[in-house]
């Protein structure tokens, strides 16, 4: 055996598992999707619609038959975002409000910067939001709001990695399901809250109106070659 067969091959410097699922930039631009608070709780909210719209809770086990529909007036659930909690508003139950609680920013670079191109007095920036969002049923029982909200929940826990990753979120989770409390509107209704983590970046460029910089191109010559030289 030669000495060539016995070489070991070059090291792999280490990778974060979250770099080696960044997605390319080709693929980002693909989406066309800004992530703001308002569109990761729009987010949430379309996963729990379109989740109702294809699964039907009796094939999954539960003894309710209740089924979403995107035309309100056939849904036997209503569905909407926060805060439209108010019982002469809504009258249907059961009742999934969707709702997003406080963005807090964070910068991981000094003076938010991670690019730029000084030619175009141009500087692009990244701030990472960690986000709350609360999934909250509304039943008619306890039991009933309970085991709805369990259904719902299958949405979020079964699929995380893939909404996770078509969305481009740093973070999706679902992190408690909180205990039945009495509706504040109605003591015959029980509402109970699926408590998800999301976080996320932002990022925007800055274009300064400013004076931009020239390039001069210019040709160089010796005394060793005819020709001037190439690519300067």
């Amino acid at each position: 055996m030669s000495n060539e067969d016995l070489s070991c091959p070059p090291l792999v410097g280490y990778v974060s598992p979250f770099y080696r699922d960044t997605p390319s930039d080709e693929e980002i631009s693909s989406k066309n999707l800004v992530l703001t608070p308002w569109t990761v709780q729009n987010i949430c909210y379309e996963m729990a619609a379109n989740y109702m719209l294809a699964n039907d809770p009796r094939t999954q086990g539960f003894v309710f038959s209740q089924r979403y529909h995107r035309d309100p007036k056939k849904s036997e659930v209503f569905l909407d975002l926060a805060y439209n909690y108010k019982d002469d508003v809504v009258q249907k139950r059961p009742a999934v409000f969707v709702s997003r609680g406080e963005a807090k920013y964070e910068y991981p670079t000094f003076n938010h910067q991670i690019g730029g191109d000084a030619r175009n007095s141009e500087k692009i920036k990244l701030s990472i939001l960690q986000m709350p969002v609360v999934v909250t049923v509304v039943g008619t029982n306890i039991g009933f709001a309970e085991q709805f909200a369990q259904y719902l929940s299958r949405v979020y826990l079964d699929h995380a990695e893939e909404i996770r990753r078509d969305f481009f979120l740093r973070k999706f989770r679902l992190e408690s399901m909180t205990t039945p409390t009495l509706y504040l509107e109605s003591k015959e209704h029980y509402a109970v809250s699926l408590n998800l983590y999301t976080a996320f970046d932002m990022g925007f460029t800055i274009t300064g109106d400013h004076l931009k910089l020239k390039t001069v191109s210019f040709t160089v010559f010796t005394s060793c070659a005819e020709s001037p030289l190439l690519n300067q």
